[in-house]
């Protein structure tokens, strides 16, 4: 499962074409992580990629003790600093030996501009049902928690992620108004980003964040399958203020509860101040509008992103 929308808009076009040709020349350049042998993976090189999105093709190259293998390669020039943000913090997250509520996708080597990992099977949290969609949201809550909690790399700030709201309000007010929402639900995603931007801008420490976690990058296991959910996609990792994470995870569920699951795992300082936590809930809140808007704006309705959007405006 690549965290990929189901039905992929329009995507940019691709300023570095990856080919047949392109995956084997990285797949002679890949630098092994530490402990893993390259040696023992059977490669077999699709002729096509398995899936392709925004910034990355996944192609299919072979398998590892039975595991398949896919290489993540850039299809953009921008793209180059995302897959190094991500390798960066998987690196650091799975170097603490902290035990995580959630699993992370597991980088086996690195090329210039590629990541061969193992395919992770299962369905996105987009296109889970309800339940299962609820459950895994309380999960990413204590997952996002406890990565908020613990120490920040030096990876690049994200110009769109964990910034102050009032940078964005010219491309909220834009979404706002290309959306054509209902009156009533125009009146709410306005009334809720107005709270947030009044609310108080974020003081603490540049904690370190996911960048995002919508519903599209948390892959649950195949049905009948034991074991935790996988947070993907690392690759708009950044520091700054956590409500951007939140607004992320309020679109796998817009409640409270999923909130108050957050603040009972998160320990960074500031978390117990009813202020701080006030201001916080707004800027969550604003932040998840925000992104509702560029949901439904980009997926049709019948998706499961389209559907966390407009599941987010009508709450």
């Amino acid at each position: 499962m690549t965290g990929m929308s189901n039905v992929v808009p329009t995507l940019p076009a691709a300023d570095l074409p990856v080919d047949l040709r392109r995956i084997e020349l990285l797949c002679a350049r890949l630098r092994p992580e530490e402990g893993v042998e390259l040696d023992h993976i059977v490669w077999k090189l699709a002729k096509l990629p398995r899936a392709e999105g925004w910034d990355n093709v996944l192609w299919p190259v072979g398998a590892l003790d039975g595991r398949e293998l896919v290489l993540r390669v850039a299809r953009r020039e921008v793209s180059h600093a995302l897959l190094g943000r991500e390798v960066t913090v998987l690196r650091r997250l799975r170097g603490l030996g902290t035990q995580l509520p959630m699993q992370l996708p597991t980088v086996l080597a690195v090329a210039e501009d590629a990541v061969l990992v193992e395919w992770i099977e299962g369905d996105s949290a987009d296109a889970s049902e309800g339940a299962a969609r609820v459950a895994v949201a309380h999960d990413l809550a204590r997952m996002l928690a406890t990565i908020h909690s613990g120490p920040a790399p030096e990876v690049g700030l994200n110009p769109v992620r964990g910034v102050p709201l009032l940078t964005r309000a010219d491309a909220f007010l834009t979404d706002l108004d290309r959306a054509g929402l209902p009156p009533e639900l125009r009146a709410r995603a306005a009334a809720r980003w107005r709270t947030g931007i009044a609310a108080e801008t974020w003081q603490g420490r540049a904690l370190l964040l996911h960048g995002d976690p919508h519903p599209g990058n948390v892959v649950l296991p195949p049905v009948g399958v034991r074991g935790a959910a996988t947070l993907i996609d690392w690759g708009d990792t950044t520091r700054g203020d956590p409500a951007s994470d939140l607004g992320g995870m309020l679109l796998h569920q817009p409640s409270g509860a999923l909130l108050r699951t957050y603040r009972e795992t998160a320990a960074w300082t500031g978390i117990d101040d009813e202020e701080v936590w006030s201001a916080l809930e707004a800027r969550a809140w604003a932040w998840a509008t925000r992104m509702a808007l560029a949901l439904v704006l980009t997926y049709p309705v019948g998706t499961g992103l389209g559907a966390a959007g407009h599941r987010l405006l009508n709450s």
